[in-house]
């Protein structure tokens, strides 16, 4: 049975009000929040979060695939799926695709999951991770949607699937609006916004209509109903349209979270997961370009909500979230401001050397005296001096402050600091120096002894390449 084995989700720390944009433009105020990745954010990173997320309690080395959904790729030609697997330490002999150039992205990914699994007999399961870091222009109403945020399913074959995936059904359509030129356009465009909804309204009903139709349902039959939506007041169009019962149609997220983009069914799924019901019928649907309707069958209630008690999730993350004050804060992070920026040099002969304990963060451990170091290229154990006997082993992403150091002068620019630089004594052995980000206020908040758990960045951008750290930030709750 093909259905949905585990899910996760992430958001990052800061949740930027609608008010401080209605202010800074003299817009008419729009209610609520959105969230905003940090600069030092994008949607590998996110997918990664997401990722690790999911994978709790599971081997990632048990998993056969990982595909990766977004609108805003790091690259053009160059598979962030494939870096993506190796930051979560799955297998070399997996298959790895990108999804893109639509925001149903992740419900297609969805889709080829389920026919990869279907149709060879090796692969078993395959991670699926959707995420978004898109960039509104300034001044437009772009910019009350737009946010950040990825999650992740675990498509599996297994006999106790919690979740079973039945049917999908999907439509293609050259819909004229939005689009965004990869050689022209820094920003998103559209012609005429009624059109979009036209467009959006036509296929989203079409594909949820027809999997109802191809499967003898009703919509009383349906539990939740998670399907994209950039308005609110058009997901409450599409509810009646449909004749969802009430509280079926999933619809709190666009005013505490924003338009996540591709992720967003499957953060509306997950939100729903939280209190199924048993034998419940459930549709998941993506729109872009035309649209993907995903029909699923609760198997095991239970299951589904014990998932939720280990992984942060959508509701966990959300939680530890706390609001941007400055919306000039917002600017610096998505980098909208034009000004000349430190660059470094770039090896990447360092970078495939390295892999091991760069990406994948893997140490030493001595045979001899079962010391752990890091980073994995010393011969000799720092404790008992014993030559060219270690292994090397999987470090932990928590860890304690031994020592830090607040650097006021870090990538040649006087921007965010002092900048925390920690030595992380992580849990299961191994000493660490890492940034730190995701702090107000460092002078005051951090200290010896603080906890803290590590997260996979942006750290800079050079040789026209991006490179990708981890770096330290206070818990936040991950299991």
């Amino acid at each position: 049975m093909i259905g949905i084995k585990s899910y996760g989700a992430y958001l990052p720390k800061y949740l930027l009000p609608r008010e401080l944009i209605g202010k800074a433009w003299e817009f008419p105020i729009v209610p609520g929040t959105k969230a905003v990745a940090m600069a030092d954010e994008d949607s590998l990173t996110m997918a990664v979060e997401a990722g690790l997320d999911c994978l709790a309690g599971n081997d990632p080395k048990s998993v056969d695939g990982l595909f990766f959904a977004s609108t805003t790729q790091v690259y053009t030609e160059k598979d962030s799926a494939s870096l993506i697997a190796t930051v979560l330490d799955m297998r070399e002999d997996i298959i790895t695709s990108d999804f893109t150039d639509s925001l149903k992205a992740g419900t297609t990914a969805v889709t080829r999951a389920v026919d990869t699994i279907k149709a060879n007999k090796d692969i078993k399961s395959i991670l699926v991770i959707a995420a978004d870091t898109r960039t509104p222009e300034p001044s437009t109403m772009w910019e009350y949607g737009f946010a950040d945020g990825a999650a992740a399913l675990l498509i599996a074959d297994e006999d106790n699937i919690p979740l079973s995936i039945e049917d999908y059904y999907s439509v293609s359509a050259n819909v004229t609006g939005p689009w965004k030129r990869t050689d022209k356009d820094k920003f998103i465009r559209t012609f005429e916004p009624k059109m979009d909804a036209k467009f959006y309204i036509e296929n989203i009903t079409k594909v949820m209509a027809e999997v109802l139709k191809r499967n003898n349902l009703k919509p009383e039959d349906i539990g939740a109903a998670a399907y994209y939506y950039s308005n609110p007041r058009l997901h409450g169009r599409i509810a009646k349209m449909m004749k969802y019962p009430g509280g079926v149609a999933q619809n709190s997220l666009f005013f505490q979270i924003g338009d996540v983009g591709t992720p967003m069914p499957f953060m509306l799924l997950i939100g729903a997961l939280r209190r199924p019901k048993e034998d419940s019928k459930i549709i998941m649907a993506g729109f872009g370009d035309g649209a993907d309707a995903i029909l699923m069958h609760v198997r095991d209630r239970n299951a589904l909500r014990d998932l939720g008690k280990n992984r942060m999730g959508f509701l966990g993350h959300q939680k530890s979230m706390i609001i941007l004050k400055n919306y000039n804060k917002f600017l610096d992070f998505k980098e909208i401001i034009e000004k000349d920026r430190y660059t470094r040099k770039s090896s990447a002969v360092t970078i495939w050397r390295d892999t091991a304990s760069v990406y994948k963060w893997y140490g030493l451990k001595c045979k001899e005296c079962g010391a752990i170091q890091y980073p994995d290229m010393l011969r000799s154990c720092y404790i008992c001096r014993a030559d060219d006997q270690f292994e090397r082993v999987k470090l932990d992403l928590k860890g304690t402050i031994f020592t830090f150091t607040l650097d006021h002068l870090v990538g040649g620019t006087y921007l965010d600091t002092p900048v925390p630089r920690c030595v992380i004594d992580l849990d299961g052995g191994g000493r660490v120096l890492l940034n730190m980000t995701e702090i107000e206020k460092p002078e005051e908040n951090v200290k010896i002894g603080m906890r803290v758990e590590l997260t996979f960045r942006k750290e800079h951008e050079s040789a026209d390449f991006k490179n990708y750290y981890w770096k330290c930030r206070p818990e936040r709750g991950k299991p």
